[in-house]
């Protein structure tokens, strides 16, 4: 996952982070002016997410659905006409609660779902189910929003991501992909090379939409080839969060076969490295 910062004065964001990956601003006026020319140029390197506050503009990649913006049921009409201008994957922001709202106007009004942008302010960088990106962390000192945002953003992104490509002295040894039996606890075994570079990568599937499946891994037991466990188990690690909701690389050095233990609802792939 990645990180995206929003703000009315897009300086502020320099403030925080000097070459950011991910910038949000404004391209129509209701109470606050839009970004201008300058204020984009600001971010050479950074991919660019373009937000409106009026379902009447013609543009942008986000719809500002909130109080004194845009209106949950004038989201539909604003994604429609999106599409009908060339872009494929008009994107709705909007607050938790009002997500239910939007998805109802969306339904009713027979339109295509757009994506999802969601305000949670958690303060966890965690992305529910179905949504694109999450806002978690509001009004940040010097002025700024913060978000989360998956690996792939359709019609931010130039394309997918590329495969896992082997790094120098580790070799891609397997793809493999995981059915779970049922969405509780259930274990995978492994065979891993046994070398310093083994290691597993677990990826949750990212739909055409750009939109993960969230799953869980818990314990990894791994053992060498004198059946004695190496000791790498990720989960008695400090601070470690077994929710994925994009891949995740697990170094296992010097295993050759491990137990990994997951809870998921759809298939998943991991890559055995090593």
């Amino acid at each position: 996952m990645r990180t995206m910062y929003d703000a009315l004065t897009a300086r502020n964001i320099l403030k925080k982070d000097r070459r950011p990956v991910l910038v949000a601003g404004y391209v129509d006026r209701i109470k606050y002016a839009p970004w201008t020319a300058a204020d984009w140029a600001l971010f050479p390197d950074a991919l660019k997410v373009r937000i409106v506050k009026k379902a009447s503009t013609n543009d942008g990649h986000v719809l500002d659905v909130e109080p004194k913006d845009a209106a949950p049921g004038q989201a539909p009409g604003w994604a429609a006409m999106r599409r009908r201008s060339g872009f494929a994957h008009p994107v709705v922001y909007c607050n938790r609660s009002t997500w239910p709202k939007v998805k109802a106007a969306f339904a009713v009004q027979q339109v295509e779902p757009p994506l999802y942008w969601i305000a949670t302010a958690t303060g966890k960088p965690e992305i529910p189910a179905g949504a694109i990106a999450a806002q978690y962390l509001l009004d940040v000192p010097p002025g700024i929003d913060i978000s989360v945002v998956a690996d792939y953003w359709p019609g931010v992104d130039d394309a997918p991501p590329a495969p896992l490509s082997a790094e120098p002295g580790v070799e891609i040894m397997e793809r493999i992909t995981v059915t779970p039996p049922n969405a509780g606890s259930n274990t995978v075994r492994l065979n891993l090379s046994g070398s310093s570079g083994a290691a597993v990568v677990v990826r949750p599937r990212i739909d055409g939409n750009g939109v993960s499946h969230p799953m869980w891994v818990g314990n990894i037991f791994a053992w060498g080839s004198d059946k004695a466990g190496v000791g790498h188990n990720p989960k008695s690690e400090p601070g470690y969060d077994d929710k994925l909701t994009s891949h995740r690389r697990f170094a296992l050095p010097g295993a050759v076969w491990a137990d990994l233990e997951y809870s998921a609802s759809e298939p998943f792939e991991i890559d055995v490295v090593g």
